[in-house]
């Protein structure tokens, strides 16, 4: 292993003290310190800890009497809202296992992970109770609890919602319905005696961006591992007159980079997680910042972007924010410094994935020793090597790329039902992320780009990112994702490109003309088209494997040339 210089900010130890607890410990430790806190926030009503609490009693409760017991299967089908804590909680007071679900999923997606996972029961809201229902006889759900939004709401605004929007929505018929639910069942504790490094708490899904989804087995260990360490990254908040955080949820909470960086995180500091079910609402997120003096939240690059260049962004009072993290997909460095300016807050970057609960690596909250550009260093009690791809030796030499493994205590427990693709992927003690990576002085290191995107063009490699990164810069160029297409002769660079707000459409030839001085000439795209967004993944990534196409051609007046010496070199 190379010697261990990272680059902590004053008050981060190189390792933290993970208790072995369970995460219903973890909840009801923050419940018996803070009862009177607000632990939740959802479109004007807020929830304290002991009103949570009592829900998650009277769910488990009941869970309990419909026959579900420890290492039964429990998923859920909701947005961002005070029924996901509840649920979480109680499934895992009960030693069940947690599954979420994406409320963006198809029917076919749906229908994976409830036969995948093998839940005896779903949690739902009546807008997706059509999809639970056409799927329930291929599955193993024997009990559907329906919810609704309205179960959330102050009164006024439920009243509301019931009687506009609700009345569209599908009734429930033979299904349990959750607010009756927690009516009559028993307010008491279940506690369940749990081995937290053995016993699974979550199947996290992987985001099936590059093929089959997987459910990565996370213990209860793994993710108290992170809600025990990212908050000290807490460190740099400004002290509130009350001594609560205030946190942006406005990740999905059925992503892990949502479960664990805004829920887990702020269950751990008694913080008030203000639940935002629906991210597209930027003039939403914004009132929420200024209205609620929001201090941290945690978030995709694109959306970061999109609120920087929120035409109103100036007319709002920003000055709440702290700090935030950026996470899933590359920082742009342009997208960086729009968000900056824009918010006056520092933006630092992470990274992490499924299978790790997810963070392993942030940048220190801190402008002089945060690099941008760069993923950060291993958080506490994490560590991670560059290894050769080919000899799957340990590269010691900075700025030599390879794969990234990772080694800590969020490092999954395997795939369920997947013994071939767990000894892929975890190999003496180390996940192997599938990530190309360098490391430089410092301990800082920066991701290259996923193996399996890498483009080769008659033998050299292109890494996405590196074209990206340069592209981005363009000022006609808003966004941009950069993959192979393959021709009959071999692979070829494509730019698939969203224009700045006001600008023309940038020609090949332009596009050549701007990297020839940067980029290597098999490395300038051959191929560019346009596109009004670019698609993504429910959590903001974007999904490369879509603006894949045989011998593209990005319009009617071009073709694809085929590869040879000449392309190459010009």
């Amino acid at each position: 292993m190379p010697k261990k210089i990272w680059n902590y900010c004053e008050g981060i130890p190189d390792t933290v003290e993970v208790p072995e607890i369970s995460l219903s410990e973890l909840f009801r430790n923050t419940v018996d310190k803070f009862p009177e806190r607000n632990a939740t926030h959802f479109k004007g009503k807020f929830m304290t800890y002991t009103e949570i609490e009592e829900d998650v009693n009277r769910l488990a409760n009941a869970l309990h009497d419909l026959g579900i017991k420890k290492g039964d299967k429990v998923a859920i089908l909701t947005p961002n809202s005070p029924q996901f804590v509840v649920t979480f909680y109680a499934t895992l007071s009960l030693g069940a296992v947690f599954t979420a679900i994406s409320p963006l999923a198809t029917s076919k997606e749906i229908r994976f992970q409830l036969q995948d996972s093998e839940a005896k029961a779903v949690v739902t809201m009546d807008l997706y109770l059509d999809k639970i229902r056409e799927i329930k006889d291929e599955t193993k759900i024997e009990h559907i609890i329906v919810s609704s939004i309205a179960d959330a709401l102050p009164p006024v605004t439920a009243f509301l919602y019931k009687y506009v929007i609700g009345r569209k929505n599908p009734k429930v018929r033979g299904e349990f319905v959750y607010k009756k639910v927690l009516k009559t069942a028993d307010n008491k504790r279940i506690i369940t005696e749990i081995q937290p490094k053995d016993d699974v708490a979550v199947f996290q899904y992987t985001g099936g961006t590059t093929g089959v989804q997987k459910g990565a087995m996370l213990t209860h260990y793994n993710l108290v591992a992170q809600a025990k360490i990212l908050p000290y990254w807490d460190l740099w908040l400004p002290e509130r007159p009350d001594g609560q955080y205030q946190i942006l949820g406005v990740l999905p909470l059925s992503h892990i980079f949502g479960l664990s960086t805004s829920f887990l995180w702020s269950t751990e500091v008694g913080g008030c997680l203000y639940l935002v079910p629906d991210p597209r609402d930027l003039d939403g997120l914004l009132d929420e910042i200024q209205n609620n003096g929001i201090q941290f939240m945690n978030a995709v690059p694109v959306l970061f972007q999109k609120l920087a260049e929120h035409p109103k962004i100036d007319k709002y009072d920003l000055t709440s924010l702290y700090m935030c993290i950026s996470g899933g997909e590359a920082l742009p460095e342009t997208t960086s410094n729009k968000f900056e300016k824009a918010s006056g807050c520092i933006l630092i970057e992470g990274y992490g994935l499924s299978e790790s609960s997810p963070v392993t690596h942030v940048n220190p909250a801190n402008y002089d020793k945060r690099k941008v550009g760069s993923i950060g260093i291993p958080i506490p009690n994490t560590t991670s090597m560059v290894v050769d791809i080919d000899t799957q030796e340990e590269i010691t030499e900075f700025g030599v790329p390879g794969e990234l493994w990772i080694r800590g205590p969020s490092v999954m427990k395997g795939y369920w039902n997947n013994k071939e693709e767990t000894a892929i992927s975890l190999v003496k003690g180390w996940l192997r992320t599938g990530d190309i990576a360098t490391w430089a002085e410092g301990g800082y290191f920066s991701t290259v780009d996923r193996a399996k995107d890498m483009i080769s063009v008659s033998g050299y490699k292109v890494w996405p990112n590196e074209v990206e990164d340069h592209l981005y810069t363009h000022p006609d160029i808003n966004m941009v994702a950069v993959v192979q297409s393959k021709t009959e002769t071999g692979e070829m660079v494509k730019a698939v490109l969203v224009a700045e707000p006001g600008s023309k459409e940038l020609t090949q030839a332009e596009i050549k003309e701007f990297c020839k001085n940067i980029l290597a000439p098999y490395k300038i795209p051959k191929i560019v088209e346009y596109r009004k967004e670019l698609p993504r993944s429910p959590v903001g990534k974007v999904l490369r494997k879509l603006l894949r196409t045989d011998a593209s051609v990005p319009d009617s007046k071009s073709v694809a040339p085929k590869i040879s010496k000449e392309t190459i070199n010009n």
